[in-house]
């Protein structure tokens, strides 16, 4: 019997969500001027991104559990 999750469950799937939020609002000029000023935002929102997609690269390496359907 395979051992089974929902994708709600599932890191990477988060990892990924996470990544692909902090692009849409790169993408869409999210006003972070509450940060700082300057390209820091920038740099940031793709800090973010690269993170999560690092995570989810290694989450799915550890995952021992299949998303079921």
């Amino acid at each position: 019997m395979f051992d089974t999750k929902s994708i709600l469950a599932s890191r990477t799937v988060w990892a990924n969500l996470v990544g692909l939020a902090a692009l849409v609002l790169g993408l869409f000029g999210f006003d972070a001027s509450a940060l700082a000023t300057g390209s820091f935002e920038e740099a940031l929102v793709q800090l973010v991104a690269a993170g999560s997609f690092v995570a989810s690269t290694v989450f799915r390496i550890l995952a021992t559990r299949q998303i079921r359907n």
